[in-house]
């Protein structure tokens, strides 16, 4: 039977440092997801600049031959 209350005391210790922290969970989870959504529009971004600059430069000596 002692087992069984370490177990539940540490699952409602768990409980409530949860139920302190939760408001926090909810914007530090907003901010995070706007900021990757930031960066992967921002990498895309790049990629397509990188890829027109390739082709631009590829095109220019197909161009000059």
């Amino acid at each position: 039977m002692s087992v069984k209350q370490v177990w539940q005391g540490r699952m409602l210790q768990a409980a409530a440092k949860y139920g302190e922290v939760a408001p926090a969970a909810t914007t530090c989870c907003n901010a995070c997801r706007t900021c990757a959504t930031t960066n992967i529009a921002t990498f895309a971004l790049g990629a397509v600049v990188a890829a027109g600059s390739g082709l631009a430069r590829i095109l220019k000596r197909v161009a000059t031959t």
